[in-house]
């Protein structure tokens, strides 16, 4: 029987002596560090002896921080990746807050633009309307002698109003709507001449020329005029087609022109019914019934009031200065 025990007593001198071969991971290393400048942050080398990071011209790592053969600290491919993707997001990111900002500057400046010009444009308006309150060239062919009757059928002419600044308006008293707004507007300027301390300066009349006789009879027109300041004076005369009447619309270059409501066939004595498309346009002469200005029927009451006061002091001071037509 074979002992088992002489098996052990061989010496290790006898042996075969295997050589030391470098690890797989070091070969792959070595691969990386030729091949590519990138290294990873964990190195299977890191059990490695010096003297073998020397052999393969590496710096060890420090701190985390790895170099390759240079001196360049190598960074992980994911990690720059990451790094450019946050970068890009915060440029896209800054790139609408810009945006949105230069917007929003631009808005502002169009609105703040057009508020500007808005109000230079009404400050514009209003300095021309100023100026033409108190600006006057040269004598309007408006105005002369003329002759109507009053409410009581007695016969006025413009002597009758020598003396007295006066407002003329033409209108009717079955005027739907112009002529009583604009007989509201001037019965309210009066009311502001009169609280005004340049109006003891100027005396004022009113008069309002019905443009229809054929229907508006004295009487008539006391009614309408009666919804209106009480020193509104009403004239007419003998009719539509009246020589007086006409002359005078010659005269201040008003126009008058009958509209027929309908067509329906008339009765035995039927008048068909009408109504009249005239100038509207209110008229201020002077003491010497001489034309001053007309007003608008645009004009408010404060403007109206304005300009009526204006335009009789700028003629009293010419009179005082001895300027005459």
């Amino acid at each position: 029987m074979i002992r088992l025990s002489s098996l052990f007593k061989l010496s290790s001198k006898q042996l075969p002596i295997i050589p030391k071969l470098p690890s797989s991971a070091s070969l792959y290393v070595q691969s990386l560090s030729n091949t590519s400048k990138f290294y990873f942050s964990v190195d299977p080398r890191d059990d490695r002896p010096e003297q073998e990071d020397r052999m393969y011209n590496l710096r060890p790592g420090q701190g985390g921080k790895h170099f390759d053969k240079e001196g360049e600290e190598l960074k992980n491919p994911l990690k720059i990746e990451e790094e450019n993707e946050k970068e890009d997001e915060a440029s896209f990111q800054n790139e609408n807050k810009r945006s949105i900002y230069f917007f929003i500057v631009a808005a502002l400046g169009l609105i703040g633009g057009y508020v500007i010009m808005q109000m230079n444009t009404m400050r514009e308006e209003k300095r021309s309307t100023k100026s033409a309150k108190v600006t006057y060239t040269g004598k309007a062919d408006i105005g002369g002698p003329w002759k109507l009757i009053d409410m009581q059928g007695n016969t006025v002419t413009d002597q009758d109003f020598k003396g007295s600044y006066y407002l003329l308006y033409f209108g009717f008293c079955n005027c739907p709507d112009i002529c009583p707004i604009s007989l509201q507007k001037l019965s309210k300027a009066l009311a502001l001449i009169r609280k005004m301390p340049e109006s003891k300066y100027i005396k004022l009349k009113t008069i309002f020329v019905s443009v229809d006789p054929d229907r508006d009879t004295p009487e008539r027109m006391q009614k309408f005029l009666k919804h209106f300041d009480s020193s509104i004076i009403g004239l007419t005369a003998k009719s539509n087609d009246d020589q007086d009447l006409r002359n005078m619309m010659n005269k201040f270059r008003i126009y008058a022109s009958k509209i027929e409501m309908d067509d329906k066939p008339l009765k035995p004595g039927e008048k068909r019914p009408y109504t009249l498309d005239h100038t509207i346009i209110t008229y201020l002469m002077d003491d010497n019934n001489n034309y001053l200005t007309h007003l608008g029927s645009n004009l408010s009451d404060r403007d109206l009031a304005q300009i009526i006061i204006d335009a009789a002091l700028v003629r009293e001071r010419e009179k005082a200065r001895g300027i005459r037509d």
